[in-house]
């Protein structure tokens, strides 16, 4: 039996950490979370970015509210903390990339894992 991954949280300097490792970033803010998502039959890696950005000290939100799942590329995310100017990108994961190449046939997919 696997053991369940614990969440990660995606910070507004762009780092992914989980929660006992949020004390470590008091001056950063939290903009969502990594969330499995299903994409086509394949399981893939999204950011799950809140409606409103948190400060890593604050207590966490049992369910947030989510505005987006990201799981392609995505640059200039902005952090929604008042005050805060940071913009970060998201990028794609190799099980989401698989998964675009095969969903427009662009390459074999078996090609890309090699």
């Amino acid at each position: 039996m696997t053991k369940p991954s614990r969440r990660k949280y995606f910070l507004c300097t762009g780092e992914a950490v989980d929660a006992d490792y949020l004390s470590k970033h008091p001056h950063s803010h939290i903009i969502g979370h990594l969330q499995p998502v299903m994409d086509d039959e394949r399981r893939v890696t999204a950011l799950a970015r809140w409606d409103v950005s948190i400060c890593t000290c604050a207590a966490l939100p049992d369910k947030p509210d989510v505005d987006v799942y990201l799981i392609g590329d995505a640059r200039g995310i902005k952090c929604r903390y008042p005050g805060c100017k940071n913009l970060e990108r998201w990028e794609i994961g190799q099980a989401a990339f698989l998964q675009l190449m095969s969903r427009y046939g662009k390459h074999s997919v078996a090609a890309v894992e090699a």
